[in-house]
Protein backbone atom coordinates (compact mmCIF):
# COMPACT_ATOMS: atom_id res chain seq x y z
CA UNK A 1 0.00 0.00 0.00
CA UNK A 2 1.00 3.45 -0.39
CA UNK A 3 1.91 5.27 2.33
CA UNK A 4 -0.54 8.29 3.03
CA UNK A 5 2.64 11.07 3.21
CA UNK A 6 2.39 10.03 -0.83
CA UNK A 7 -0.80 11.45 -1.64
CA UNK A 8 0.26 14.16 -3.83
CA UNK A 9 1.60 11.24 -6.42
CA UNK A 10 -1.77 9.98 -6.26
CA UNK A 11 -3.44 13.43 -6.51
CA UNK A 12 -2.34 13.76 -10.01
CA UNK A 13 -2.70 9.88 -10.99
CA UNK A 14 -5.73 10.89 -12.76
CA UNK A 15 -3.72 13.71 -14.93
CA UNK A 16 -0.81 11.83 -15.83
CA UNK A 17 -0.73 10.98 -19.98
CA UNK A 18 1.09 8.45 -21.76
CA UNK A 19 4.34 10.57 -21.23
CA UNK A 20 3.92 9.91 -17.47
CA UNK A 21 5.21 12.47 -14.65
CA UNK A 22 6.11 11.56 -11.47
CA UNK A 23 5.98 14.55 -8.45
CA UNK A 24 9.04 13.25 -6.21
CA UNK A 25 9.13 15.32 -2.10
CA UNK A 26 11.65 15.88 0.01
CA UNK A 27 10.87 14.71 3.41
CA UNK A 28 6.98 14.76 4.89
CA UNK A 29 4.61 16.05 2.38
CA UNK A 30 2.66 18.60 4.19
CA UNK A 31 6.05 20.55 4.37
CA UNK A 32 7.09 19.54 1.24
CA UNK A 33 4.38 20.97 -1.52
CA UNK A 34 6.38 24.10 -1.76
CA UNK A 35 9.31 22.41 -3.24
CA UNK A 36 8.21 19.31 -5.05
CA UNK A 37 9.94 19.09 -8.57
CA UNK A 38 8.59 17.15 -11.44
CA UNK A 39 10.54 14.50 -13.48
CA UNK A 40 9.15 13.44 -16.88
CA UNK A 41 9.67 9.19 -16.73
CA UNK A 42 8.97 6.25 -19.16
CA UNK A 43 5.54 4.27 -17.42
CA UNK A 44 7.87 1.53 -17.03
CA UNK A 45 9.84 3.26 -14.67
CA UNK A 46 7.23 5.28 -12.65
CA UNK A 47 5.78 2.40 -11.30
CA UNK A 48 9.63 0.83 -10.29
CA UNK A 49 10.55 4.81 -9.06
CA UNK A 50 6.60 4.73 -6.85
CA UNK A 51 7.96 1.50 -5.31
CA UNK A 52 11.00 2.90 -4.28
CA UNK A 53 9.55 5.80 -2.93
CA UNK A 54 7.42 3.78 -0.90
CA UNK A 55 9.85 1.18 0.64
CA UNK A 56 12.50 4.04 1.32
CA UNK A 57 9.29 5.80 3.51
CA UNK A 58 8.37 2.73 5.03
CA UNK A 59 11.65 2.24 6.43
CA UNK A 60 12.46 5.70 7.37
CA UNK A 61 9.02 5.68 9.30
CA UNK A 62 9.05 2.21 11.31
CA UNK A 63 9.32 4.65 14.61
CA UNK A 64 6.49 6.46 13.47
CA UNK A 65 3.97 3.08 13.72
CA UNK A 66 2.08 4.68 16.33
CA UNK A 67 1.26 8.34 14.18
CA UNK A 68 -2.27 8.94 12.73
CA UNK A 69 0.02 8.55 9.04
CA UNK A 70 -3.07 7.02 7.71
CA UNK A 71 -5.20 10.12 7.70
CA UNK A 72 -4.88 13.65 5.89
CA UNK A 73 -7.28 16.20 6.99
CA UNK A 74 -8.59 18.50 4.60
CA UNK A 75 -6.52 21.33 6.22
CA UNK A 76 -3.43 19.08 5.52
CA UNK A 77 -4.69 18.66 1.77
CA UNK A 78 -5.24 21.88 1.32
CA UNK A 79 -7.06 23.28 -2.44
CA UNK A 80 -5.85 20.54 -4.22
CA UNK A 81 -7.88 22.04 -6.68
CA UNK A 82 -5.39 25.01 -7.49
CA UNK A 83 -2.66 23.10 -7.95
CA UNK A 84 -3.75 21.02 -10.58
CA UNK A 85 -5.18 23.75 -12.13
CA UNK A 86 -1.44 25.00 -11.78
CA UNK A 87 0.25 22.01 -13.10
CA UNK A 88 -2.53 22.05 -15.95
CA UNK A 89 -1.58 25.23 -16.66
CA UNK A 90 2.49 24.43 -17.00
CA UNK A 91 1.63 21.71 -19.17
CA UNK A 92 0.68 18.59 -17.02
CA UNK A 93 -2.12 17.34 -18.34
CA UNK A 94 -4.44 14.45 -18.76
CA UNK A 95 -5.27 12.56 -22.20
CA UNK A 96 -8.32 14.55 -22.83
CA UNK A 97 -6.49 17.49 -22.53
CA UNK A 98 -3.41 16.35 -25.56
CA UNK A 99 -4.51 17.91 -28.35
CA UNK A 100 -5.19 21.38 -26.73
CA UNK A 101 -2.23 21.50 -24.24
CA UNK A 102 0.30 20.55 -26.70
CA UNK A 103 0.34 23.79 -27.79
CA UNK A 104 0.65 25.54 -24.81
CA UNK A 105 -2.13 28.78 -24.33
CA UNK A 106 -3.56 29.30 -28.00
CA UNK A 107 -1.57 32.46 -28.30
CA UNK A 108 1.98 30.40 -27.95
CA UNK A 109 3.04 30.91 -24.39
CA UNK A 110 3.34 28.93 -21.30
CA UNK A 111 1.53 30.54 -18.71
CA UNK A 112 -0.94 29.76 -16.55
CA UNK A 113 -4.12 30.48 -16.24
CA UNK A 114 -4.30 32.97 -13.06
CA UNK A 115 -0.95 34.72 -14.41
CA UNK A 116 -2.60 34.93 -17.73
CA UNK A 117 -5.47 36.71 -16.02
CA UNK A 118 -3.60 38.56 -13.83
CA UNK A 119 -1.63 40.20 -17.17
CA UNK A 120 -4.90 40.60 -19.04
CA UNK A 121 -7.00 43.95 -18.21
CA UNK A 122 -9.74 43.93 -16.61
CA UNK A 123 -12.90 43.05 -18.57
CA UNK A 124 -16.35 44.23 -18.45
CA UNK A 125 -17.34 41.28 -16.74
CA UNK A 126 -14.83 41.51 -14.07
CA UNK A 127 -16.04 45.33 -13.64
CA UNK A 128 -19.24 44.05 -13.33
CA UNK A 129 -18.32 41.93 -10.54
CA UNK A 130 -16.60 44.57 -8.74
CA UNK A 131 -19.96 46.47 -8.52
CA UNK A 132 -21.70 43.74 -7.34
CA UNK A 133 -19.00 42.07 -4.60
CA UNK A 134 -15.34 43.84 -3.78
CA UNK A 135 -14.54 40.31 -2.10
CA UNK A 136 -15.32 37.97 -4.88
CA UNK A 137 -14.07 40.42 -7.33
CA UNK A 138 -10.35 40.10 -5.65
CA UNK A 139 -10.87 36.55 -5.48
CA UNK A 140 -11.39 36.48 -9.25
CA UNK A 141 -8.70 38.51 -10.05
CA UNK A 142 -6.17 36.72 -7.94
CA UNK A 143 -6.61 33.18 -8.88
CA UNK A 144 -9.63 32.99 -11.78
CA UNK A 145 -8.70 29.57 -13.87
CA UNK A 146 -10.46 26.86 -15.33
CA UNK A 147 -9.62 23.81 -17.41
CA UNK A 148 -10.94 20.73 -19.18
CA UNK A 149 -11.62 17.71 -16.40
CA UNK A 150 -11.08 14.03 -17.60
CA UNK A 151 -14.71 13.37 -15.70
CA UNK A 152 -17.33 15.18 -14.04
CA UNK A 153 -16.87 15.84 -10.32
CA UNK A 154 -18.72 17.82 -7.53
CA UNK A 155 -17.59 21.19 -7.43
CA UNK A 156 -17.32 21.50 -11.40
CA UNK A 157 -18.80 21.92 -13.97
CA UNK A 158 -20.55 20.89 -17.27
CA UNK A 159 -20.94 23.10 -20.33
CA UNK A 160 -23.17 22.19 -22.99
CA UNK A 161 -21.04 21.83 -26.61
CA UNK A 162 -22.24 23.78 -30.00
CA UNK A 163 -23.64 20.62 -32.00
CA UNK A 164 -20.66 21.10 -34.31
CA UNK A 165 -18.69 20.11 -31.75
CA UNK A 166 -21.15 17.18 -30.45
CA UNK A 167 -21.11 15.91 -33.87
CA UNK A 168 -17.36 15.85 -34.34
CA UNK A 169 -16.02 14.74 -31.34
CA UNK A 170 -18.78 11.85 -31.02
CA UNK A 171 -16.54 9.95 -33.63
CA UNK A 172 -19.12 8.12 -35.37
CA UNK A 173 -21.58 7.68 -32.73
CA UNK A 174 -24.75 9.05 -35.22
CA UNK A 175 -25.09 8.58 -38.50
CA UNK A 176 -24.60 12.44 -38.71
CA UNK A 177 -21.09 12.07 -37.32
CA UNK A 178 -20.47 9.04 -39.28
CA UNK A 179 -20.82 11.23 -42.24
CA UNK A 180 -19.27 14.52 -41.20
CA UNK A 181 -15.73 11.75 -40.49
CA UNK A 182 -16.65 11.00 -44.03
CA UNK A 183 -15.63 14.46 -45.21
CA UNK A 184 -13.01 14.98 -43.16
CA UNK A 185 -11.20 12.37 -44.86
CA UNK A 186 -11.44 14.26 -48.44
CA UNK A 187 -10.54 17.34 -49.14
CA UNK A 188 -13.57 20.22 -50.47
CA UNK A 189 -13.37 20.50 -54.02
CA UNK A 190 -12.34 23.97 -55.29
CA UNK A 191 -11.84 25.16 -51.66
CA UNK A 192 -8.54 26.64 -50.35
CA UNK A 193 -7.73 26.79 -46.30
CA UNK A 194 -8.60 30.69 -46.53
CA UNK A 195 -11.96 29.43 -47.07
CA UNK A 196 -12.42 28.48 -43.69
CA UNK A 197 -12.28 31.79 -42.42
CA UNK A 198 -15.49 33.52 -43.00
CA UNK A 199 -17.82 31.68 -40.95
CA UNK A 200 -20.92 32.02 -42.81
CA UNK A 201 -21.02 28.86 -45.94
CA UNK A 202 -22.56 31.78 -48.26
CA UNK A 203 -20.50 35.18 -47.46
CA UNK A 204 -17.78 34.72 -49.23
CA UNK A 205 -16.59 38.31 -48.97
CA UNK A 206 -16.27 38.11 -44.68
CA UNK A 207 -12.72 38.66 -43.23
CA UNK A 208 -11.78 36.95 -40.09
CA UNK A 209 -12.11 38.20 -37.06
CA UNK A 210 -9.45 40.42 -35.38
CA UNK A 211 -8.95 38.28 -32.54
CA UNK A 212 -8.91 34.73 -34.41
CA UNK A 213 -5.67 32.98 -33.45
CA UNK A 214 -3.75 31.05 -36.07
CA UNK A 215 -2.01 28.34 -33.85
CA UNK A 216 -1.98 24.76 -34.77
CA UNK A 217 -4.71 24.37 -32.26
CA UNK A 218 -6.71 27.17 -33.46
CA UNK A 219 -6.75 25.88 -37.24
CA UNK A 220 -7.40 22.08 -36.42
CA UNK A 221 -10.03 23.18 -34.53
CA UNK A 222 -11.25 25.93 -37.44
CA UNK A 223 -11.26 22.97 -39.89
CA UNK A 224 -13.27 20.46 -38.31
CA UNK A 225 -15.73 23.48 -37.15
CA UNK A 226 -16.36 24.43 -40.18
CA UNK A 227 -16.89 21.41 -42.24
CA UNK A 228 -19.56 20.01 -39.27
CA UNK A 229 -21.43 23.73 -39.99
CA UNK A 230 -21.22 23.36 -43.66
CA UNK A 231 -22.83 19.62 -43.09
CA UNK A 232 -25.93 20.91 -40.66
CA UNK A 233 -26.58 23.61 -43.01
CA UNK A 234 -27.23 21.54 -46.09
CA UNK A 235 -29.41 18.72 -43.45
CA UNK A 236 -31.47 21.88 -42.16
CA UNK A 237 -31.99 22.83 -45.88
CA UNK A 238 -32.89 19.89 -47.20
CA UNK A 239 -34.99 19.40 -44.05
CA UNK A 240 -37.04 22.45 -44.58
CA UNK A 241 -37.41 21.49 -48.28
CA UNK A 242 -39.87 19.09 -47.16
CA UNK A 243 -42.24 21.30 -45.63
CA UNK A 244 -45.72 21.28 -46.95
CA UNK A 245 -47.57 25.41 -47.41
CA UNK A 246 -48.54 24.65 -43.69
CA UNK A 247 -44.78 24.13 -43.15
CA UNK A 248 -45.54 21.11 -41.61
CA UNK A 249 -43.11 18.18 -42.30
CA UNK A 250 -43.58 14.71 -42.46
CA UNK A 251 -41.33 13.00 -40.11
CA UNK A 252 -41.79 9.74 -42.67
CA UNK A 253 -40.12 11.70 -45.18
CA UNK A 254 -36.59 12.40 -43.45
CA UNK A 255 -33.61 10.37 -44.43
CA UNK A 256 -32.30 8.50 -41.36
CA UNK A 257 -29.03 11.19 -41.39
CA UNK A 258 -31.19 14.19 -41.48
CA UNK A 259 -33.88 12.47 -38.72
CA UNK A 260 -30.46 12.10 -37.06
CA UNK A 261 -29.32 15.58 -37.14
CA UNK A 262 -32.64 16.93 -36.31
CA UNK A 263 -32.71 15.26 -32.98
CA UNK A 264 -29.67 16.19 -32.09
CA UNK A 265 -30.15 19.81 -33.37
CA UNK A 266 -33.46 20.08 -31.27
CA UNK A 267 -32.13 18.17 -27.86
CA UNK A 268 -28.96 20.45 -27.89
CA UNK A 269 -30.96 24.05 -28.39
CA UNK A 270 -33.09 22.61 -25.56
CA UNK A 271 -29.53 23.24 -23.14
CA UNK A 272 -27.83 25.56 -25.60
CA UNK A 273 -24.95 26.79 -23.89
CA UNK A 274 -25.56 25.40 -20.26
CA UNK A 275 -23.04 25.92 -17.61
CA UNK A 276 -23.91 23.61 -15.32
CA UNK A 277 -22.78 23.21 -11.32
CA UNK A 278 -22.13 19.75 -9.87
CA UNK A 279 -23.63 19.33 -6.62
CA UNK A 280 -23.68 15.74 -6.33
CA UNK A 281 -22.35 12.49 -7.92
CA UNK A 282 -22.66 9.01 -6.74
CA UNK A 283 -20.42 7.55 -9.71
CA UNK A 284 -21.62 3.98 -8.28
CA UNK A 285 -25.45 4.57 -9.00
CA UNK A 286 -24.82 6.65 -12.14
CA UNK A 287 -26.97 9.38 -10.13
CA UNK A 288 -25.97 12.89 -10.00
CA UNK A 289 -27.58 16.97 -9.79
CA UNK A 290 -26.55 19.96 -11.45
CA UNK A 291 -27.72 23.47 -11.21
CA UNK A 292 -27.79 25.55 -14.49
CA UNK A 293 -25.94 28.99 -13.28
CA UNK A 294 -26.68 30.94 -16.09
CA UNK A 295 -30.32 31.23 -17.07
CA UNK A 296 -31.69 34.45 -14.77
CA UNK A 297 -35.37 34.50 -13.74
CA UNK A 298 -35.61 37.35 -11.73
CA UNK A 299 -33.61 40.43 -10.33
CA UNK A 300 -36.22 40.91 -7.71
CA UNK A 301 -38.08 39.08 -4.97
CA UNK A 302 -42.43 39.50 -5.43
CA UNK A 303 -44.30 38.48 -2.78
CA UNK A 304 -45.86 35.46 -4.90
CA UNK A 305 -41.70 34.79 -6.14
CA UNK A 306 -40.79 34.52 -2.67
CA UNK A 307 -43.51 32.39 -1.11
CA UNK A 308 -42.10 30.01 -4.30
CA UNK A 309 -38.54 30.24 -3.24
CA UNK A 310 -39.39 29.26 0.51
CA UNK A 311 -41.94 27.36 0.23
CA UNK A 312 -41.84 25.66 -3.71
CA UNK A 313 -45.08 25.98 -5.60
CA UNK A 314 -47.32 24.84 -3.14
CA UNK A 315 -46.58 27.96 -1.09
CA UNK A 316 -46.34 30.21 -4.52
CA UNK A 317 -50.56 29.10 -5.34
CA UNK A 318 -51.89 28.94 -1.68
CA UNK A 319 -54.05 31.89 -0.71
CA UNK A 320 -52.74 31.69 2.97
CA UNK A 321 -49.22 31.93 4.77
CA UNK A 322 -49.31 29.66 7.77
CA UNK A 323 -48.80 31.75 10.86
CA UNK A 324 -45.58 29.76 11.44
CA UNK A 325 -44.05 30.92 7.89
CA UNK A 326 -45.41 34.41 7.69
CA UNK A 327 -42.29 35.94 10.29
CA UNK A 328 -39.81 34.24 7.34
CA UNK A 329 -41.79 35.97 4.82
CA UNK A 330 -41.74 39.02 5.46
CA UNK A 331 -37.54 39.00 6.96
CA UNK A 332 -37.14 37.65 3.31
CA UNK A 333 -38.81 40.37 1.57
CA UNK A 334 -37.41 42.69 3.98
CA UNK A 335 -33.70 41.46 2.96
CA UNK A 336 -34.10 40.12 -0.91
CA UNK A 337 -37.32 42.37 -1.95
CA UNK A 338 -35.13 45.02 -4.19
CA UNK A 339 -32.30 42.15 -4.97
CA UNK A 340 -32.71 39.23 -5.05
CA UNK A 341 -31.04 37.24 -8.18
CA UNK A 342 -32.82 33.72 -8.72
CA UNK A 343 -32.10 31.42 -11.77
CA UNK A 344 -33.74 28.28 -13.28
CA UNK A 345 -31.67 25.67 -12.44
CA UNK A 346 -33.31 22.89 -14.55
CA UNK A 347 -36.19 20.86 -15.20
CA UNK A 348 -36.53 18.72 -12.42
CA UNK A 349 -38.11 19.35 -8.94
CA UNK A 350 -38.92 22.94 -10.07
CA UNK A 351 -41.95 22.72 -7.60
CA UNK A 352 -39.63 22.22 -4.44
CA UNK A 353 -38.51 25.31 -2.49
CA UNK A 354 -35.39 27.45 -4.06
CA UNK A 355 -31.76 25.84 -3.21
CA UNK A 356 -29.41 28.54 -2.00
CA UNK A 357 -25.79 28.69 -3.32
CA UNK A 358 -23.21 31.03 -1.66
CA UNK A 359 -19.84 31.02 -0.71
CA UNK A 360 -19.97 31.23 3.21
CA UNK A 361 -18.17 28.98 5.60
CA UNK A 362 -19.68 30.12 8.41
CA UNK A 363 -23.34 30.61 7.69
CA UNK A 364 -25.33 28.54 9.97
CA UNK A 365 -27.60 25.72 8.32
CA UNK A 366 -25.45 25.68 5.35
CA UNK A 367 -22.66 22.87 4.48
CA UNK A 368 -20.39 22.26 1.71
CA UNK A 369 -20.81 20.71 -1.65
CA UNK A 370 -17.88 18.96 -1.13
CA UNK A 371 -15.18 18.78 1.11
CA UNK A 372 -12.62 21.77 -0.46
CA UNK A 373 -14.82 23.25 -2.80
CA UNK A 374 -15.77 26.15 -0.37
CA UNK A 375 -19.10 26.22 -1.98
CA UNK A 376 -22.14 26.27 0.33
CA UNK A 377 -26.03 25.19 0.00
CA UNK A 378 -28.49 25.86 2.43
CA UNK A 379 -28.72 28.89 5.18
CA UNK A 380 -31.59 30.83 4.19
CA UNK A 381 -31.96 32.28 7.84
CA UNK A 382 -29.05 32.91 8.70
CA UNK A 383 -28.28 34.33 5.40
CA UNK A 384 -31.83 36.86 6.01
CA UNK A 385 -30.33 37.58 9.37
CA UNK A 386 -26.89 38.54 7.79
CA UNK A 387 -28.36 40.91 5.34
CA UNK A 388 -30.68 42.66 7.17
CA UNK A 389 -27.76 42.99 9.78
CA UNK A 390 -25.54 44.34 7.12
CA UNK A 391 -23.01 41.47 7.44
CA UNK A 392 -24.04 39.96 4.27
CA UNK A 393 -25.26 41.35 0.38
CA UNK A 394 -27.76 40.07 -1.46
CA UNK A 395 -26.49 39.73 -4.21
CA UNK A 396 -23.51 37.34 -2.08
CA UNK A 397 -26.54 34.72 -2.61
CA UNK A 398 -28.03 33.13 -5.65
CA UNK A 399 -31.47 31.05 -5.76
CA UNK A 400 -31.97 28.36 -7.80
CA UNK A 401 -35.45 27.06 -8.91
CA UNK A 402 -35.18 23.40 -10.44
CA UNK A 403 -32.20 21.18 -11.23
CA UNK A 404 -31.14 18.46 -13.14
CA UNK A 405 -31.34 15.40 -11.71
CA UNK A 406 -29.75 12.39 -13.58
CA UNK A 407 -30.15 8.84 -12.94
CA UNK A 408 -28.74 5.49 -14.70
CA UNK A 409 -25.27 6.86 -15.43
CA UNK A 410 -27.35 9.53 -17.54
CA UNK A 411 -25.07 12.21 -17.20
CA UNK A 412 -21.88 10.11 -17.73
CA UNK A 413 -23.76 9.29 -21.10
CA UNK A 414 -24.67 12.59 -22.27
CA UNK A 415 -20.14 13.32 -21.23
CA UNK A 416 -19.29 10.31 -23.39
CA UNK A 417 -21.30 11.53 -26.14
CA UNK A 418 -20.01 14.68 -26.33
CA UNK A 419 -23.18 17.05 -25.28
CA UNK A 420 -21.04 18.48 -22.17
CA UNK A 421 -17.27 18.83 -21.23
CA UNK A 422 -16.23 18.91 -18.00
CA UNK A 423 -14.61 21.76 -16.48
CA UNK A 424 -12.86 22.49 -13.11
CA UNK A 425 -12.62 25.82 -12.11
CA UNK A 426 -12.26 28.26 -9.21
CA UNK A 427 -15.08 29.11 -7.41
CA UNK A 428 -15.47 32.50 -8.12
CA UNK A 429 -16.74 31.26 -11.74
CA UNK A 430 -19.63 29.25 -10.32
CA UNK A 431 -20.22 32.17 -7.35
CA UNK A 432 -20.71 35.86 -9.15
CA UNK A 433 -23.74 36.44 -10.38
CA UNK A 434 -24.53 35.66 -14.26
CA UNK A 435 -27.10 39.02 -14.57
CA UNK A 436 -26.81 40.86 -18.02
CA UNK A 437 -23.25 39.69 -18.46
CA UNK A 438 -21.62 42.02 -20.98
CA UNK A 439 -19.88 38.62 -21.85
CA UNK A 440 -22.07 35.52 -21.53
CA UNK A 441 -20.64 33.24 -18.90
CA UNK A 442 -20.62 30.04 -21.20
CA UNK A 443 -18.17 32.54 -23.75
CA UNK A 444 -16.17 33.20 -20.16
CA UNK A 445 -15.53 29.83 -19.18
CA UNK A 446 -14.22 28.53 -22.46
CA UNK A 447 -12.07 31.67 -22.44
CA UNK A 448 -10.17 30.47 -19.42
CA UNK A 449 -10.14 26.95 -20.56
CA UNK A 450 -8.03 28.02 -23.74
CA UNK A 451 -6.91 25.29 -26.66
CA UNK A 452 -9.89 24.11 -28.36
CA UNK A 453 -12.30 25.60 -25.99
CA UNK A 454 -11.13 28.75 -26.13
CA UNK A 455 -11.10 28.68 -30.23
CA UNK A 456 -14.63 27.27 -30.40
CA UNK A 457 -15.50 30.46 -28.19
CA UNK A 458 -14.51 32.99 -30.83
CA UNK A 459 -15.81 30.88 -33.30
CA UNK A 460 -19.30 30.91 -31.61
CA UNK A 461 -19.21 34.63 -30.80
CA UNK A 462 -18.32 34.82 -34.49
CA UNK A 463 -22.07 34.13 -35.06
CA UNK A 464 -23.54 36.96 -32.78
CA UNK A 465 -23.51 40.93 -33.38
CA UNK A 466 -25.31 41.74 -30.07
CA UNK A 467 -21.97 40.97 -28.54
CA UNK A 468 -18.66 42.94 -28.61
CA UNK A 469 -15.59 41.01 -28.72
CA UNK A 470 -13.11 42.64 -26.25
CA UNK A 471 -9.35 42.76 -27.54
Amino acid sequence: MIDSKLWLVVLIAPLLSSNAFLVSTVGPVQKAVGCCRVQQLPPHQLALKMAEINDSYNDDNDDDDDDDDGYISDEELGDWRTFRSTLVGNGLSSPSLTDASEEGNSEGGNISKSEEAKEKKVSANVELLFSQSDRLGEEYLSGAWAHEAPDVEVGGLVVRLPLEAEIHKSKGKSLISKELMKRMNTEDEGSSGSSYLSLGSDDKSSSPSPNLSFSLVAARTLLWYKKAQKLIEEEMENISNLANEKGEIDPRQLEPKSESLLNLYLDNQNSWQEVCLVTNRDAAKGSATTFVINRPMAFSASQGLARLLLFGSAGAISDRVPPSQTQLLVKFLNAFENICAVYIGGPDKMDEPATLIHGFEDLEGAEEIAPGTKIYKGGINAAIDGIMSGKYNPLDFRFFVGRHEYKDGELDIAVHASKYQPIACARPIVLKQCMQLPKPLWHEVLELCGGELKELSKLELMKRDDIQEED
